[in-house]
């Protein structure tokens, strides 16, 4: 019993159900960790050129070369379950590229998220001081792909349609195939 509370065979089952069911994720999946085993780093944003660096990929593709056919024949006659040096080695490898295949199919998600929040965030900046609203509109706090912004009671007509305006405009500078939709919602605290 892992630690999911149900059996190896289970859990494969229902990577395999996962898998077939959102093929397209799985082939998402699968470039990005051949990339950045390739490559030693994560393209986060097309758009921007942001990039996830791999620190140490020099020495894991150093290290990966030695797992020949006699390594792994040593491994398992004398190493395989000790918890000794070289145990301990084959499994931090390995740890750290499930890391980066992790990073490669999230972090271009997240990546993209963050470049079209800050475009978005730097022109409503910029309309705020252009509209004369410096000081009076704030925006208050930025957290992952939301924004909380302050304003006065008489200009909750036009600050929620000018960040949804300036959010939807930035998603489609980076988003060619669908559209994402902005939402407003104002409060008198956070939503979410």
């Amino acid at each position: 019993m892992g630690t999911m509370g149900c059996s190896l065979e289970e859990a494969l089952a229902f990577k395999n159900a996962y898998s077939s069911g959102f093929p397209g994720i799985a082939t998402f999946k699968q470039k990005g960790s051949k990339s950045v085993r390739e490559k030693g780093y994560i393209l986060m944003c097309q758009y921007s050129g942001h990039k996830l660096y791999w620190y140490d990929h020099k020495e894991w593709l150093e290290r990966q070369k030695t797992f020949t056919r006699e390594f792994w024949e040593n491994y398992k006659a004398n190493h395989k379950n000790t918890g000794d040096s070289i145990n301990k080695m084959v499994s931090m490898h390995f740890k750290a590229a499930s890391k980066y295949d992790r990073l490669a199919l999230n972090s271009v998600t997240q990546g993209s998220g963050i470049v079209i929040l800050k475009i978005a965030m730097t022109n409503f900046f910029n309309w705020i001081v252009r509209e004369g609203y410096f000081g009076i509109v704030e925006i208050a706090a930025l957290v992952h792909d939301e924004s909380n912004i302050i304003f006065p009671e008489n200009l909750k007509d036009i600050v929620p349609k000018k960040q949804k305006e300036y959010m939807e405009e930035a998603a489609n500078l980076i988003c060619h195939k669908v559209s994402i939709p902005a939402e407003c919602e104002v409060s008198d605290h956070w939503i979410h």
